[in-house]
């Protein structure tokens, strides 16, 4: 009789009225994101750069004297100075190498093209590759198009920048704007999930970085080592992919192996074994180490958010989709297991220290 009552009083309280709201909340949200994907995308990436900033920010402020606006601007310098003195000191030969690099693989393709493009499977390919013609207008159009995603490129950079600097220096506006929204009896616990996906986030982010500049590093001084040419523009390009999990670390390879291959085999066998043993030492060292202050995204689900996130939003939801499922393991653990089922075990997914 006790046990049964205990059920009742502990059973979550929500009516057919409260999952009608739910769904259709739920519906309307969806319809936004259709609509609006590469925006809604663009502010993802801004709120976790954002979030990032303010954390080191908050860690600035803490151990020493300065106030948090103060620390956010050294911060900010001390970023900026950083990519200019980085491309001070390599930029030169970054962009040298980069050269070389899409020369060599220009090269590369036209001798696979001499010797397969006589072929029945070589035929095909080169005509679906040269389908698009020679003509004046033909060879415009792509000018054009490339000259147009350049301006939105840039246009989207500075709307990043500008995005990400306003979140990171006022955070509590933008939160208080979305809590404002929440029902009376749900803003405090609406806000305490917002700090934890927040912090989550915070972490994935550093986590990530640590990876990128231990593959790069470990990329350069293999390449460096055995000999390949370029060694500084592919670890760069190494680093920057495994920003991807998994997946970029496949594309870092590929230029490597197709440089490595007009090399000869040697080369191209010991720089198979040069990504091998980056993406170990990554794997089964650097990442369990930074991982234990976030939260552990199951392989198959992280593989499988970063297939349906990058067929529904193109390749920016392939780089943002272990953020977005970062985020919405979160929201899932606390807001459904936690608080509509009562669970309290969801809590341990944000319990990292």
């Amino acid at each position: 009789m006790l046990g049964t009552v205990a059920e009742k009083v502990a059973a979550p309280s929500w009516s057919i009225r409260d999952a009608i709201g739910w769904i259709a909340g739920i519906t309307a949200a969806g319809f936004v994101i259709y609509l609006f994907y590469n925006e809604l995308l663009l502010v993802l990436l801004a709120i976790l750069l954002a979030v990032s900033l303010r954390g080191a920010a908050e860690r600035v402020a803490k151990h020493s004297p300065l106030s948090i606006h103060w620390a956010l601007a050294l911060i900010v310098i001390l970023v900026v100075l950083a990519i200019v003195g980085f491309c001070m000191w390599v930029g030169p030969q970054l962009v040298q190498q980069g050269h070389d690099l899409v020369k060599s693989l220009t090269q590369e393709f036209n001798d696979l093209k001499a010797r397969y493009g006589q072929s029945g499977i070589g035929k095909q390919v080169m005509q679906k590759v040269s389908s698009g013609g020679s003509d004046a207008q033909s060879l415009a159009a792509p000018l054009i198009k490339v000259a147009g995603s350049t301006v939105g490129a840039i246009a989207a950079f500075f709307v990043l920048v500008v995005t990400m600097l306003y979140f990171a220096s006022n955070p509590d506006l933008y939160v208080k704007g979305i809590v404002t929204l929440m029902p009376k009896p749900r803003r405090a616990r609406v806000r305490e999930v917002m700090g934890k996906v927040a912090h989550v986030l915070r972490w994935w982010f550093l986590g990530q970085l640590i990876d990128m500049a231990v593959v790069g590093a470990l990329s350069v001084a293999g390449m460096l080592i055995i000999g390949l040419p370029m060694a500084l523009a592919l670890g760069v390009l190494a680093g920057l992919l495994t920003f991807v999990p998994y997946f970029g670390a496949i594309l870092a390879a590929i230029p490597a192996l197709a440089i490595a291959a007009g090399q000869g085999t040697h080369m191209l066998l010991l720089t198979a074994v040069v990504f091998a043993i980056c993406h170990l030492v990554e794997g089964y060292i650097v990442s369990p180490l930074v991982q234990d202050r976030m939260v552990r995204l199951p392989p198959a689900l992280l593989i499988l958010s970063m297939t349906f996130v990058g067929a529904l939003f193109g390749p920016m939801g392939v780089v943002l989709a272990t953020p977005i499922a970062v985020a919405g393991l979160v929201l899932v653990s606390e807001l459904y297991v936690v608080d509509a089922l009562g669970d309290e075990s969801g809590r341990d997914v944000t319990s990292r220290k």
